[in-house]
């Protein structure tokens, strides 16, 4: 997703991209570890785990700092503390907890 403007992770930047009325599917089936990365090389630490979302014209990312329970694959879902950081023309979204809606 390209960003529209520049700040730090706040959860106004998320409700600019995504409303409360805003129809979000879940296109991940299971969560997707992310590792520590160093000197150039991925190391065995996980430090979070992300799933693929869509939403009409678009599609994102959303990481979670621990493991979460995954509604089924192609459901409807919403975000518990939603937050988006805008980066080099890029938004990032992570939250606490992804629910089907």
């Amino acid at each position: 997703m390209k960003a529209k403007r520049s700040t730090g992770y706040s959860d106004e930047v998320a409700k600019f991209y995504i409303s409360d009325k805003t129809k979000v599917l879940l296109l991940s089936t299971e969560l997707q570890e992310q590792v520590k990365w160093v000197d150039h090389k991925p190391t065995d630490e996980i430090t979070g785990y992300k799933v693929l979302c869509g939403m009409p014209n678009d599609y994102f990312t959303v990481k979670f700092d621990h493991k979460v329970q995954l509604p089924p694959f192609g459901s409807s879902v919403k975000f518990k503390e939603l937050e988006a950081c805008e980066i080099d023309n890029k938004v990032w979204f992570r939250a606490q907890d992804i629910e089907e809606a």
